[in-house]
């Protein structure tokens, strides 16, 4: 098949929607399919039509010139065209027999595109709430006229609420061959903890870091990896925090961790915890929907939202009790192995097999 990829823009780091589909590119790329990701310069409800996308625009249109735009964060397969265009347009857009996007502004505009682009799919990763000033938008845009899928069971429950309609889970999976188990669990120091820093408010950082400084108080042998995507590192981090911006090591520094801790208040779908699990960490994370697809009291410390007592008592719990830490360690090992981006794949393909 012939499938072509619609992103809202080109990143420069790692964003976890935005890998999720260019894992999606890979795997149906690899099975002997025709993949084209497509970059948008211009997508409605992030920016206008400026100067210079109008002379991309003219210059693709007319002059067929091509903008290849390949990640630098993420291994995109050779067999992939990766380019950027101007906008969603059927002249900039070439035929296909499926067209997939994600994100509500890139499947609205989508719909404007002709049937000879492909049947059209739209993949739902978040409920929209970090975005309130679109809320409106976001909810008018589970009507349209297209095919739709969701991460979550939470997101198709969502979805439902507004149309009545059950739409397919494709869920997140990991990729095994990326996030595993290579230092032993036992031989883990409790006392080291890793955890995602984000300065988006949804991610709750500053609930975990607050918890995290005062088990420092508590235990002044804590030793604190923190990662994210910002060059400066947070400020005023105590004596035995370190940061590390865009790592590479990633399985690494899972490894060398026993505690994970995700403070998000919302997620669609939590990706760093699940890899942290696949790596043997014990998790400290809040109960939100986006946790509890793939973690529950049998594989995960989980406490409330913005509750930094609560985050502080989980921590120091594992800290205290290796034997408790251990155990959520290998439950949650075996209950993460259920999710593989393989898998994932599998039910995709089939989908836009099954409807072609």
């Amino acid at each position: 098949m012939r499938i072509n990829i619609l992103l809202p823009f080109f990143i420069e780091r790692p964003g976890g929607g935005v890998k999720v589909m260019y894992q999606y590119a890979n795997l149906l790329a690899e099975r002997g399919h025709d993949v084209v990701v497509y970059h948008a310069k211009k997508t409605r409800g992030l920016n206008r039509k400026s100067l210079r996308s109008w002379c991309l625009y003219l210059l693709q249109r007319f002059l067929s010139k091509r903008v290849t735009k390949r990640p630098m964060w993420f291994s995109l397969s050779e067999l992939i065209q990766s380019v950027q265009i101007a906008w969603v347009s059927n002249h900039l857009i070439r035929d296909a027999d499926i067209v997939f996007s994600t994100w509500w502004a890139t499947a609205t505009e989508m719909t404007a595109l002709s049937p000879s682009k492909g049947t059209k799919y739209n993949l739902i990763q978040d409920d929209g709430s970090h975005h309130p000033e679109h809320k409106m938008e976001i909810q008018q845009s589970y009507h349209l006229p297209i095919q739709y899928l969701a991460i979550s069971s939470h997101i198709q429950k969502l979805v439902f609420q507004h149309t009545q309609k059950t739409i397919p889970i494709i869920p997140n999976g990991l990729d095994h061959r990326e996030f595993f188990v290579r230092a032993p669990i036992e031989a883990r120091l409790g006392s080291r903890v890793i955890m995602l820093y984000s300065e988006e408010i949804g991610k709750g950082t500053q609930y975990g870091l607050e918890a995290l400084i005062q088990v420092a108080k508590r235990y002044p042998h804590l030793q604190v990896t923190l990662f994210g995507v910002y060059s400066n590192p947070p400020k005023n981090l105590p004596d035995g925090f370190t940061y590390h911006c865009n790592p590479t090591n990633l399985l690494e520094l899972y490894n060398q961790s026993a505690i994970f801790v995700s403070p998000s208040l919302q997620e669609g779908w939590g990706l760093p915890p699940m890899e942290a699990m696949a790596c043997g960490c014990a998790c400290v994370c809040t109960r939100i929907q986006g946790h509890t697809e793939f973690m529950d009291e049998q594989t995960a410390v989980l406490v409330n939202p913005r509750d930094v007592q609560g985050l502080i008592a989980g921590i120091c719990r594992l800290m205290e009790d290796s034997s408790y830490r251990m155990h959520l360690a290998y439950q949650g090992i075996q209950r993460v192995a259920q999710f593989s981006c393989e898998q994932s794949a599998n039910r995709l393909e089939n989908l836009f097999i099954n409807h072609k």
